[in-house]
């Protein structure tokens, strides 16, 4: 094929109008001894000290693309550009089990730009990464784990990948993957920069390798097309858990896998990305979990600001000391003591205001995780109320008064019939809505006494749908343990640590998926709740991080429910929720202790 680029100039052609000169070759030029074999040769010959590993390729497949008559003036960067272009096809992992026969680059320019000839080898620019992770992942999900880089220890782990459905096992078939993180500030960047280069300069190169590349038997397949494409949704990601996550532009990654291994991950016709199956689903599935706990370790190693520890946001602020303090030193100023006292009065009446505030703003947190759910729910009642209620209309409409006596009596039965279902269906609605009224933002009057196991009744029926969906034996307190507690905010912490125990399950086989609770008054008045599961537990490196804000090891999760829940316990109730050793069922056990507003009756 012969291209001149001078055709696509005239802006009244249109495309089917430009002549492409080409013509089919006999079997003699990729051959043994075709003309590609000879160009190999030569060029080997010349280049082989900057070669990878192997011998001369044989020629019989392969492209060669040759330039001339160039319409601009080539410059070094724009070699340079052409050179780091072509070294993102070429896979990392080519010296990984004999790849580096699959496939080469290889330039032969002009003398003028002779020391960017040669084989064009992966790009070693920001070689040494601040965050670095490789891994090896098997057909059932086991992925062998080994963290490093500058800025981070080394260490190693093993954990198990879940499906896109968060289930077992990945459907895409095992591969190999090797993550690179880089912090964009100035002040990181400065440390990599030498004479030559300016933070500027460090950004627009890492822009151009930036992003995670997929290699099929050493030949990249994805991303197709311009740099930048943010094919896991990085950066939407981050914005939910922006100190967190990383975007796209400071990842520089690569998945290998191979056509044998991986048949399931099919390419498009057009070879534009891959077609999307269940399979590319967990590939995207598993490399976003993958990086989650490379960002998580990130996290963890970053120098932060620490805070003194003090009491529960909503403990009240006593100004008894100061009062007793002014009244020994001025015995007589009772202007001073009522401007204490009144002082003392307007912080509670606030403090009172922010609880309401928080509680109201705990509600909806939770809330946004109930919608779906709520709406699945109420759906099929309603659509049964409806379909009743427009036959019973349809019945009454085909009532004739003279022909009443006659079938009056079953006219009568059948309405009856249909009224009864409305009446079970909008119980059936009423009871949705009664388990969720709590988390309303209307303003609640004093707690009512009640048992706290109903509270645990409830939000596992709201969860219902989700448990029969993973399948969860789930094992209820027969205790009854009266308390005044308030039931929206308990309900919250149960959601939460319910909703996280159903997703972790789905990590363990389905015939192992047990949930258990556990109530308990103690003998200084507070009650303990316990739940427990026996998924895979939570991992020794992140026990002390998931009570944080948006710490996360979920690949889609934002990271709120545990420090919600946890917050819910310790400053309104003056307690505190606990990660305890595996108990029983060997998962993650975590127990709420309330010591205030708890009390029986």
């Amino acid at each position: 094929m012969k291209v001149n680029w001078d055709e696509f100039e005239d802006a009244d052609a249109f495309l089917d109008e430009v002549k492409i000169g080409w013509h089919q070759r006999g079997d003699g030029f990729f051959g043994p001894s075709g003309e590609a074999a000879a160009v190999w040769a030569e060029v080997f010959a010349v280049y082989a000290s900057s070669a990878v590993s192997g011998g001369v390729p044989d020629g019989s497949t392969g492209t060669l693309l040759r330039t001339s008559e160039l319409r601009v003036d080539w410059t070094a960067a724009l070699v340079e550009e052409i050179r780091r272009s072509l070294a993102r096809l070429v896979s990392p992992f080519q010296d990984h089990d004999g790849l580096h026969a699959e496939f080469r680059i290889l330039l032969d320019l002009p003398s003028a730009f002779g020391v960017a000839s040669g084989f064009v080898e992966p790009s070693d620019e920001f070689s040494d990464p601040p965050y670095r992770l490789d891994a090896s992942i098997s057909p059932n999900g086991a992925a062998r784990i080994q963290l490093g880089g500058t800025e981070l220890q080394s260490s190693a782990r093993q954990v198990t990948l879940a499906n896109s459905d968060g289930a077992l096992p990945l459907r895409c078939g095992p591969f190999e993957l090797r993550l690179s993180v880089w912090n964009r500030d100035a002040g990181s960047l400065k440390e990599l920069a030498d004479g030559s280069e300016t933070v500027k300069s460090l950004r627009s190169t890492l822009d151009d390798i930036a992003g995670i590349s997929v290699y099929r038997d050493g030949f990249k397949v994805l991303p197709y097309g311009e740099r930048g494409d943010d094919w896991l949704g990085l950066d939407l990601r981050r914005v939910q858990s922006p100190t967190r996550r990383v975007s796209n532009n400071q990842v520089v990654g690569y998945v290998s896998i191979s056509r044998d291994h991986n048949p399931e991950l099919l390419d498009q016709t057009n070879r534009e990305g891959f077609v999307e199956t269940d399979a590319v689903g967990d590939l995207r599935s598993a490399v976003r979990q993958l990086l989650a706990i490379l960002e998580n370790e990130r996290y963890a190693s970053r120098p932060r600001r620490t805070r003194k520890q003090r009491g529960g946001l909503l403990d009240r602020v006593d100004l008894t000391e100061l009062r007793d303090a002014i009244a020994e030193a001025i015995p007589r100023d009772e202007r001073i003591k009522a401007i204490v006292t009144d002082l003392q009065r307007e912080l509670d009446e606030r403090d009172e205001r922010v609880g309401e505030v928080l509680a109201r703003y705990h509600r909806l947190a939770t809330l946004g995780q109930l919608v779906d759910r709520v709406i699945h729910e109420l759906g099929q009642p309603l659509a049964a109320i409806r379909q009743a209620s427009t036959l019973a209309a349809e019945d009454l409409d085909a009532w004739d008064p003279k022909e009443l006596n006659d079938v009056g009596e079953s006219m009568a039965k059948s309405l009856r019939k249909r009224v009864n279902v409305i009446l079970k269906q909008v119980g059936v609605a009423g009871d949705v809505v009664r388990r969720i009224a709590p988390l309303g933002s209307r303003r609640r009057g004093r707690p009512l006494e009640y048992e706290i196991e109903e509270a645990i009744r409830d939000a596992v029926e709201l969860l219902s749908d989700e448990a029969k969906k993973v399948g969860a034996k789930i094992v209820l307190p027969d205790t009854r343990t009266m308390v005044t507690i308030d039931g929206a905010e308990l309900q919250e912490v149960l959601v939460n640590l319910l909703t996280n125990s159903l997703h972790w399950l789905k990590r363990v086989d389905r015939s192992e998926r047990v949930i258990a609770f556990e109530v308990e008054r103690n003998s200084d008045g507070s009650v303990a709740l316990t739940i427990e599961d026996s998924g895979p537990g939570v991992p020794e490196s992140d026990r002390e991080m998931i009570f944080e804000p948006y710490f996360t090891t979920r690949e889609d999760g934002v990271g709120l429910g545990l420090s919600i829940a946890g917050e819910i316990v310790t400053d309104y109730y003056g307690g505190e929720l606990e990660l305890l050793p595996p108990g029983p069922l060997g998962g993650a056990r975590f127990r709420a202790t309330m010591r205030r507003r708890v009390g029986s009756g």
